[in-house]
């Protein structure tokens, strides 16, 4: 159920860079903190976790406009959410 709402939130994150709302900036902070939690909270040793937390670091960067806009950057989350929505269901 978790992994469920985690997913909801990175296809939400997709569609607002893609369509910018006002929801950008809270989703950019939840982007964020979810990105450095699996970052750093999760040994290195699976290098997929990772790799999916530096995507949302980027993402969550992108939301808050911070350092840089990658245009194309909103398929890469929303492939990302549907694939966690997808392994959260299998497992």
């Amino acid at each position: 159920m978790l992994l469920f709402a985690l997913s909801m939130i990175d296809i939400l994150a997709g569609v607002t860079l893609l369509f910018p709302n006002f929801l950008g900036f809270y989703l950019g902070i939840a982007i964020l903190l979810k990105g450095l939690s699996s970052m750093f909270g999760i040994p290195m040793g699976d290098i997929g976790i990772v790799i999916m937390g530096a995507i949302d670091i980027a993402v969550g960067l992108m939301l808050l406009n911070f350092l840089f806009v990658i245009p194309w950057f909103w398929l890469i989350i929303i492939i990302k959410g549907i694939y966690s929505m997808l392994s959260g269901l299998g497992g």
